[in-house]
């Protein structure tokens, strides 16, 4: 298991840094932002591109979608409410 997997699910909370937004009318789920991701934010289930909730903000996967499909809004950790 990686130091991810194992936080609760208030510090994944006030680790997050970005929301990833997925235009998934433009989106062909070739994966190269799942590769991407420094964190694995990023899945591909049943055909279609999931946010895991642990964005930190980096925009690799906004930066090298061929398809200009993903958008990520800077957040300011503290302010996340999750529940």
């Amino acid at each position: 298991m990686n130091g991810l997997e194992e936080l609760m699910p208030e510090e994944k909370a006030r680790k997050r840094k970005g929301i990833v937004h997925i235009n998934h009318d433009y989106c062909k789920r070739c994966g190269i932002c799942v590769n991407f991701c420094p964190v694995k934010n990023l899945e591909i289930q049943h055909q279609m591109l999931m946010e895991l909730e642990r964005c930190i903000a980096c925009k690799m996967c906004q930066r090298y979608c061929p398809d200009f499909a993903i958008e990520i809004e800077e957040i300011d950790a503290k302010a996340v409410v999750t529940g």
